[in-house]
């Protein structure tokens, strides 16, 4: 069985021997591991790419996210500035919106098929996929609509203004989710990639509610996710926080698998949408995964395991992305509990 196999027959909530593992993310932990730059690396597409595959390895990952850490760069073709830092995934230095939303939303979203980033993270995907994509699932990551917008908007601002000025939430969702379509459609038409990664960390239950996400997140992130399985893609969705709140609103997403950040019970979740949608997690990445050692995350998986493998349609990872400092023997012992 190819390493892939066991995570596409849990995205269909097919029986699998054992229970799969993988890593999430792992875009900071990987520049930091090699001791390069975000923006050094996407500069050389082949470069970006072998320090990908040279990764995977070593650590044997099931799933390998090319462009995790480089998630504000889409906006950045668009009119934003990046901003790099010293240990950590570069930022956008200042929102795109001024004063009225109109200038930025009608911009051509071909637009972003002149800049080189956008154009290098697709030919590193591109050469990702031709080198292991036999063997292991090649996806590329990106933010949710919400969460796009909410950069370019400005983070604060934009959750303000789903109370204040929602025709400008919603102006500004709509472009970025065809900002979105127009960066994974010719990874998805060429068959590059199987699976959408879509992080939707400022979806979070720690910033909206349930009744804001219904209002907001879930009328754009199902029609994504609907044009990414017209191409039989699948997707895996990531939302940071506790997301206790809106389990069944995410499960409506249509998203293949919801990856759990580590505050949401594991047993709950699973006891409440375990039979619609598959579900990831959801080990401590910094007080588990990056403070303890093999030990405790063995342990740490174990339970996981157990508190939601039963039935099929759970994927073994972190509860969200990987700090840059984790030791490579915990995430060797994470990976490999389900055959210990």
């Amino acid at each position: 069985m190819r390493p892939k196999d066991a995570i596409l027959a849990a995205l269909e909530m097919k029986p699998s021997q054992g229970v799969p593992t993988t890593l999430y993310g792992g875009g900071v932990w990987t520049i930091r591991h090699w001791q390069k730059q975000f923006g050094e690396m996407i500069a050389d597409p082949r470069a970006y790419a072998d320090m990908l595959i040279r990764t995977n390895e070593e650590l044997r990952s099931p799933i390998v996210y090319v462009g995790s850490g480089y998630n504000n760069y889409l906006a950045a073709a668009v009119g934003g500035r990046i901003k790099e830092r010293p240990l950590g995934a570069p930022d956008l230095e200042e929102a795109l919106v001024k004063d009225d939303v109109d200038a930025l939303v009608n911009v051509d979203v071909a637009t972003i098929e002149n800049d080189p980033v956008v154009q290098n993270l697709r030919q590193a995907a591109r050469l990702v996929a031709k080198a292991i994509g036999d063997d292991v699932i090649v996806t590329v990551t990106a933010w949710g609509p919400f969460t796009l917008a909410g950069q370019m908007y400005g983070v604060e601002a934009f959750m303000k203004a789903t109370f204040k000025k929602p025709d400008q939430v919603h102006k500004m969702l709509n472009f970025a989710t065809r900002l979105l379509k127009q960066f994974y459609a010719p990874l998805l038409e060429e068959r590059v990639i199987p699976m959408l990664a879509i992080a939707d960390p400022t979806g979070s239950g720690d910033l909206i509610s349930d009744r804001i996400f219904r209002a907001f997140s879930l009328p754009y992130l199902q029609p994504l996710i609907a044009w990414a399985k017209s191409y039989d893609a699948h997707t895996w969705l990531h939302i940071c926080g506790n997301t206790t709140d809106k389990l069944e609103s995410i499960a409506e997403t249509g998203a293949s698998c919801f990856s759990l950040d580590y505050k949401v019970d594991l047993a709950a979740a699973k006891q409440k949408v375990g039979g619609k949608i598959t579900l990831a997690g959801n080990i401590d990445p910094v007080s588990i995964l990056n403070q303890k050692g093999p030990h405790e995350v063995r342990a740490a998986a174990l339970a996981c395991i157990t508190a939601a493998s039963q039935g099929g349609g759970f994927i073994l990872t972190s509860g969200c992305d990987l700090p840059p400092t984790i030791p490579m023997e915990n995430l060797r012992a994470m990976l490999d509990v389900p055959q210990t």
